[in-house]
């Protein structure tokens, strides 16, 4: 009977082993729910063996599903049941984690220097650090910090208490007392994570005294788009390299969107709770931009946008502001310098048909129309441009037209008729039924060399990817007409070909941005803007008037900017919006390189070397 039972209990014992494992799996997996589903199953059976680590792992699962009260009743389960446990540095590590997703972080902080102090393992130590490390740049208050430091033994976690400290009060503007704290620090018993943040703060306590912004960066770091949150990061942090003395610095607190829309505005809404984040700035598209002032509609967070938009958002958040306009501005200002200021009127457009360049050239249209030029083809193309041979030969068709009209007209317009001679001169026409003269006609292979000047301007804002496959073609047609183009425009490797380059001289391009090639870091064009766009945003937070360091301040400051200039970069508020740019940079290219030959917004053309006032 006895050996029936041990049976029995191994066999209960091996089967809840099993599910154990199926729940380590799962949460390995990332599947949380089925590890807490799992979890719950084997507590409930009451088996002792199990039950620590089943809480712990119960816990961590419940934290990573985001369900705070399960999870401090499990916690509460766990420390009660087990009081010494040898999980218990884990389980305050999970409970730390639990409260940085609640954006609770001094309790955070404390929780993560609890699990420090009772770790044994050193890599459970170093991901702590880490931890720590992250929340230490979040600027916690002093007072917080003082509060750890009359009870703290441990000598690594007090010099880690002492940068929490030192940084605080660079962040406030206060070196001296920064000097202060660091002074105290023994970096013999210092974690290596944070030597490179020592030697920072060592550096900025030397410096004058200057105030400092916290801004939240949230870009896709991970993912399919993660090059583009990679070059914005480097341009933001490469603008604050170059500020001067005395200028206003920018603490960065970044979060990575993993190239997922439900985790950005899972984000906005995790740094909108930081009270000493004072703006959030981002290069996500309309769609995600959409989602994400809806979800900050009643806050006082400022939110930058850096990507260029298809419609006026700050109707859903007026604390939005756009720094890189949208398409039907950039459609208007076209129409302007074409017709206006280059003083064309008989303009073609070749276009992708796609959402947003189809409303820019909307507006690109009604504009022309109100300036009184012409429209004289329009045409569309989808898919991989390889071959516009419809397209280009059909504006050429347009352009013979235009030709035989104009021909017409001059003819009409240089006839002399002499009203005397007119009513004796008799012409042997009148007697002698002679032969038409043959006109000879043009061949299609003739007609295909003719230089066509009637029309005078094509638009040709593209994709980034479409100008490899468009920029051959176009001299292959033939047209004396001014080449205007967009962005996309930008890749000086393919317009310097030597079967482009030379037909393509003396095009302009309407574009945000503007990077001469020596000044190009980004290898490759298709980040340039993004790269741009990071290192601008940046050096207009910085250059922006402040009475204090608040979100308030700085909303207010934003929208009363009137003008701001950089190299390659000018933030002219729209005169129907205040928050939206208008101001674009015009560009040359030469055959060779690109050159800046001016600012453009509605209503306006500057063609001179800006300075900032």
């Amino acid at each position: 009977m006895l050996s029936v039972c041990f049976g029995q209990n191994w066999i209960q014992n091996q089967r809840i082993e099993k599910q154990f494992k199926e729940a380590v799996l799962s949460y390995n997996s990332g599947r949380y729910a089925t590890s807490e589903t799992i979890l719950n199953k084997i507590i409930d059976s009451g088996y002792e063996s199990i039950s620590e680590k089943s809480l712990l792992l119960l816990l961590k699962s419940q934290v990573a599903l985001n369900k705070a009260d399960e999870a401090k009743q499990t916690a509460k389960t766990f420390f009660s049941k087990y009081p010494i446990s040898s999980f218990s540095s884990y389980a305050m590590d999970s409970l730390g984690d639990l409260y940085v997703n609640s954006s609770n972080y001094e309790s955070a902080y404390r929780m993560y220097s609890r699990s420090k102090n009772l770790a044994n393992e050193n890599t459970h130590k170093a991901k702590i650090d880490n931890k720590l490390l992250r929340l230490i740049k979040i600027n916690l208050s002093t007072k917080f910090i003082d509060e750890l430091l009359i009870m703290e033994t441990d000598l690594s976690l007090a010099n880690i208490h002492y940068i929490a400290i030192a940084y605080s009060h660079i962040m406030n503007g206060v070196p001296d007392n920064a000097a202060l704290a660091l002074a105290k620090i023994d970096p013999s018993y210092l974690p290596d994570i944070f030597s490179n943040l020592f030697e920072l703060l060592l550096r900025e306590s030397y410096k004058p005294a200057s105030p400092v912004m916290t801004i939240g960066l949230v870009l896709p770091l991970t993912g399919s788009n993660s090059e583009t949150g990679k070059a914005f990061l480097g341009g933001f942090k490469n603008a604050q390299s170059l500020n001067k003395i005395g200028e206003k610095k920018l603490s960065i607190l970044t979060r990575d969107t993993r190239s997922d829309e439900i985790e950005t505005v899972k984000i906005i809404s995790e740094l909108e709770n930081i009270e000493q984040l004072i703006a959030i700035a981002s290069p996500v598209d309309e769609m995600l931009s959409l989602s994400l002032l809806s979800a900050l509609k009643n806050s006082d967070l400022p939110i930058l946008l850096t990507n260029k938009q298809n419609g006026d958002l700050s109707l859903i958040n007026e604390k939005a502001f756009f720094l890189n306009s949208d398409y039907s501005t950039e459609g208007v200002i076209a129409a302007q310098y074409i017709v206006k200021h280059l003083g064309l009127d008989s303009i073609a457009i070749i276009a992708p048909a796609y959402k947003n360049i189809e409303i820019q050239i909307d507006a690109f249209t009604r504009e022309v129309d109100r300036l009184g030029g012409k429209i004289v083809a329009t045409e569309w193309y989808s898919g991989e441009p390889k071959n516009l041979k419809r397209q280009f030969s059909f504006l050429r068709q347009v352009g013979f037209k235009l030709r035989e009209k104009e021909k017409k007209y001059d003819e009409a317009l240089g006839m002399e008729i002499d009203s005397l001679d007119a009513l004796f001169d008799v012409s042997v026409d009148d007697f002698f039924d002679l032969p038409e003269p043959k006109i000879k006609k043009m061949s299609t292979s003739d007609s295909s060399k003719v230089i066509l000047k009637t029309i005078q301007a094509i638009y040709l804002p593209i994709s980034f990817n479409d100008l490899e496959y468009i920029g051959p073609q176009i001299p292959m047609y033939n047209f004396d007409a001014k080449i205007i183009g967009n962005s996309s425009w930008k890749q000086l490797e393919i317009l310097t070909k030597e079967n482009i380059g030379p037909h393509l001289k003396g095009m302009s391009i309407i574009s945000s941005m503007f990077a001469p090639k020596s000044d190009s870091i980004i290898t490759d064009p298709k980040f340039l803007d993004d790269y741009q766009s990071g290192y601008y945003a940046s050096k207009l937070l910085t250059n922006v008037n402040l009475t204090e360091i608040s979100r308030s301040a700085l909303s207010e400051s934003l929208g009363k900017v009137s003008f701001f200039n950089d190299t390659g970069y000018n933030f002219i508020p729209s005169k129907i919006n205040k928050n939206i740019n208008s101001a674009f940079q015009l560009i040359g290219f030469n055959g060779r390189d690109f050159v800046k030959e001016g600012v453009i917004s509605i209503d306006s053309l500057s063609i001179v070397n800006l300075q900032n006032p």
